[in-house]
């Protein structure tokens, strides 16, 4: 099934998954959620700030797992079921090609990010610098120092980054291109990856990846991989170039030719993969077509 033969948005049950209901209720665990930390705070004498960081890491994990529960929920409500959307893994898939891509992507996205910020700073110098200042500030290095417990701070972030971060954004990702259509959230997508180019390698290729292998398995994998090599680029940057005496801003455009290098290094791979696939958005919905072809397999076998 396509959007296309879809003949009533009622007729596509991803219609009926009411997002915002969702970050409603998150809005509303989070004030609730905070609301306990400080009566917790006040009656045992122990410090559960939201600004720590080991506090805002077990937070995120905590509010994501309950985004993801209620998503899944209004999805069985919807008479979605869960393993049509999920898909599985292609037989004899390669996954070196997709480890390559991730590189890439993320790659594009640094040379992105630098050539990007390095005009921006010029219009807005003071937003880049503490952007910059910020992004120093939070690195994983400097951050776990901050916290009680570091080596629990470290195991929390692994969790969260490698594991819950892929499954949530994996899975906003399929609802949306359900909920919206193909070519309607792809064009979303693109105009959003034009105010903002970074998005391609977070939000654009996942979706074309989930269209073509119609497995939501290999775009949390995707995604994991993406998160371990910014995690690797993040903890040599802060060693090898975060460490340059000067001005931030001034050493940030000294570095503006290593944006424009990883720009060009990766751009053949990231349009190349988009120009290859575009045909494959006028394709059906992966949902749609996996639930096709088990009822087809099924039928295969009872005859």
């Amino acid at each position: 099934m396509t959007l296309s033969n879809i003949r009533f948005p009622e007729d596509n049950p991803f219609s009926r998954i009411k997002l915002w209901s969702i970050f409603g209720w998150l809005l509303l665990l989070a004030i609730g959620i905070s609301i306990q930390l400080q009566i917790i705070s006040s009656r045992s004498g122990i410090k559960l700030d939201t600004k720590d960081p080991l506090v805002r890491e077990i937070l995120g994990i905590y509010l994501s797992i309950w985004v993801l529960a209620l998503v899944w929920r209004q999805c069985r409500l919807a008479g979605i079921e869960i393993k049509y959307l999920v898909g599985k893994v292609p037989d004899r898939y390669q996954w070196l090609p997709l480890v390559g891509l991730a590189i890439a992507s993320m790659v594009f996205a640094l040379g992105v990010f630098r050539i990007f910020f390095y005009s921006l700073s010029f219009i807005v110098p003071s937003f880049v610098e503490k952007l910059l200042t910020d992004k120093r500030n939070t690195s994983i290095l400097i951050t776990a120092s901050k916290t009680f417990f570091p080596a629990l701070y470290y195991l929390i972030v692994a969790i969260y980054t490698y594991a819950i971060s892929p499954i949530f954004s994996a899975s906003i990702v399929a609802i949306i291109l359900h909920k919206w259509g193909n070519t309607s959230a792809i064009i979303y997508l693109f105009l959003l990856s034009i105010i903002y180019p970074v998005t391609v390698s977070s939000l654009f290729i996942p979706a074309i990846l989930y269209v073509k292998t119609r497995s939501l398995l290999v775009l949390i994998i995707f995604r994991a991989l993406q998160q371990l090599i910014g995690a690797i680029w993040n903890l040599s940057s802060t060693t090898f170039l975060d460490n340059q005496a000067g001005n931030t801003l001034d050493v940030f455009r000294s570095q503006v030719q290593l944006g424009v290098l990883f720009f060009v290094v990766s751009a053949p791979w990231v349009i190349g993969l988009i120009y290859k696939n575009w045909s494959v958005l006028k394709g059906p919905f992966p949902y749609f077509a996996n639930a096709s072809e088990a009822e087809k397999i099924k039928a295969d076998s009872e005859t």
